[in-house]
């Protein structure tokens, strides 16, 4: 009996998936979280923290007609943040799925971004992480904007 126990604890270890500890899928979702939590805490330091030097943010404008990428610096978002007033932006997120190999990671997750009570939008984000020495850092972000959303809170 205890043969076959440990023949199949084994064969469980043998046929388990290779790839990154859970260690790393944690570290990165902190990365994701600690610019979200920098965000509604007006803590700009602490999102800046997050970004790569190079980092960029991509967004689609819909609003001149036909869709066309837009690329900017974090550091536009960041100084909103700082001269932001009222009610906190509050991007929640739901589901992230991580996906890694080596030194690059993406996460996947819905968001709903919200100012105080009030849903403002909602969307999918998409960030791509580097692992620079021991840190991830987040080095793109891009997101969908949609306004017919319904609150999953």
């Amino acid at each position: 009996m205890q043969r076959t126990i440990g023949f199949a604890a084994l064969l469980i270890l043998a046929l388990a998936p290779v790839g990154r500890a859970p260690s790393d899928h944690a570290a990165v979702l902190q990365v994701v979280k600690r610019v979200f939590d920098g965000m509604r805490t007006r803590d700009t330091a602490l999102m800046r923290a997050q970004f790569e030097p190079s980092a960029r943010l991509l967004s689609i404008d819909k609003k001149s007609g036909a869709p066309r990428v837009q690329v900017s610096d974090p550091g536009g978002w960041i100084a909103a943040v700082a001269r932001g007033t009222g009610p906190a932006w509050d991007e929640r997120i739901f589901d992230p799925v991580v996906e890694l190999d080596d030194n690059i990671a993406h996460v996947w997750a819905y968001y709903e971004f919200w100012r105080g009570d009030q849903l403002s939008h909602c969307g999918y984000d998409s960030f791509f992480l580097v692992k620079l020495g021991d840190e991830w850092k987040v080095s793109q972000v891009a997101d969908s904007r949609r306004t017919d959303c319904k609150p999953r809170r």
